[in-house]
């Protein structure tokens, strides 16, 4: 369990602890529902355009489908989220079906014609408000891909720019 779980456990216990039921009987732990959705989110620091960012979104928006206004229907895993103070970040892994479960798969900086036919790496575009820039280099150690996609991330953009992370999202019904 992670330590912020553990310690929102244990003030759950405290605040319970001092509440009682209609029968006097103290709810027990295993009483307390916890959302499955406890661990899901974007979790990032890093560098963007030479700045300092973190992301922390516990429910973004994610979307499979086709997110790319301009280049055709695809397949597009896309994670809308913000960093902490409000810019508005997207990472996009273009090709979703090279995500396969246990697998650290390379992020490959280019793709000819449809991105969704690159099958040596992924193809990751990180859109920073309204401008789109293409991921070099990097990786992405893979947990889960679909339903559910996890993974740990290290995005490496052109001039330097970083992304570290982590992904547990599971995308919108509607999506």
């Amino acid at each position: 369990m992670r330590p912020f779980h553990a310690l929102a456990v244990v003030a759950l216990v405290g605040v319970l602890a001092g509440c009682s039921d209609e029968v006097g009987q103290v709810p027990s732990v295993t009483d307390v529902v916890i959302p499955e959705s406890r661990d899901q989110g974007i979790q990032a620091t890093g560098t963007l355009d030479g700045a300092r960012v973190a992301i922390s979104r516990g429910n973004p928006t994610v979307v499979v489908g086709d997110c790319d206004a301009n280049d055709g229907l695809d397949e597009d895993l896309c994670i809308l989220a913000r960093t902490i103070d409000g810019l508005s970040v997207n990472v996009v892994v273009e090709n979703p079906a090279v995500l396969v479960p246990g697998e650290v798969v390379e992020i490959v900086a280019s793709c000819v014609g449809a991105c969704d036919d690159v099958t040596d790496g992924a193809v990751v575009d990180v859109r920073i408000g309204g401008d789109s820039r293409r991921a070099e280099r990097g990786s992405l150690t893979v947990g889960e891909a679909g339903p559910r996609y996890i993974a740990d991330f290290d995005i490496r953009l052109v001039g330097g720019d970083r992304l570290i992370g982590t992904f547990d999202v599971v995308p919108s019904p509607l999506g």
